[in-house]
């Protein structure tokens, strides 16, 4: 009986171990899976579907549950028979290479399991972890970066954006086709003109740029319904 007790006592405080941690203060919950299905969307499934919309979300804020909702942008995809897919990273642990590499693994378990088609489609640090897929040949069939950005706006970060923006493109090698999106008033970009400049220099008519349009502005403008409806069908044709 006492070894029966025992047990039970040990069993319990395992249990309680497992599920408080001290160092966070609270419940330990499990893990989101970080790629899903997009909630709202039509899924067709790999056979079915012409292709795979592969959303990156941009940085959230603290107080926010979760990251956005895609843009409008996506349910003009998954229109067009694409099942949209959602790359959900922990804004609290979120490496830019690391990120990067498991974005690419994702892309090729969806390779794998027979999407024909697959465009990756990211705003901001979403759009700059997409951009860095242009490493990995062909991974992707089109890219589109909405406002691309990964070093904040302080001045003293300036000379390193540029550098890894300029690395990011030298390092890119195959055939996809990436729209490029920098809106005007965007402090996340520290230099627009220079960094088309770059983008064209290596991407030549593998890039549609959309620069500086007079509506929508600003680092957010994606997800303005005016952006769609000026752009979402030429983005949409080039990236097929």
């Amino acid at each position: 009986m006492l070894r029966l007790i025992l047990g039970l006592i040990l069993g319990l405080i395992l249990g309680l171990c497992l599920l408080f941690s001290p160092v966070l203060g609270g419940p330990v919950l499990a893990a989101e899976p970080e790629f899903v299905r997009a909630q709202g969307f039509p899924h067709a499934g790999p056979q079915a579907a012409r292709g795979a919309l592969v959303w990156v979300h941009g940085t959230y804020g603290r107080e926010e549950s979760g990251p956005p909702d895609p843009p409008d942008f996506a349910g003009r995809q998954s229109a067009s028979g694409l099942d949209v897919w959602c790359f959900n990273r922990d804004r609290g642990a979120d490496p830019l290479v690391g990120g990067a590499e498991r974005l690419a693994g994702h892309v090729r378990s969806l390779r794998a399991e027979g999407y024909r088609r697959i465009v990756v489609a990211g705003h901001s640090r979403g759009a700059w972890l997409a951009l860095m897929l242009l490493a990995h040949p062909d991974l992707a069939d089109a890219i589109v970066a909405f406002s691309p950005a990964a070093h904040g706006t302080r001045e003293d970060r300036k000379a390193q954006a540029m550098g890894d923006w300029s690395d990011m493109w030298a390092a890119a090698v195959g055939g996809t086709r990436v729209v490029l999106v920098q809106l005007a008033d965007d402090p996340w970009d520290p230099d627009p003109a220079w960094r088309l400049t770059i983008a064209r220099r290596h991407w030549g008519e593998r890039l549609l740029p959309i620069f500086h349009p007079d509506t929508p502005r600003g680092h957010g403008g994606v997800y303005e319904p005016a952006f769609d409806e000026r752009f979402g069908a030429a983005v949409a044709a080039f990236a097929r």
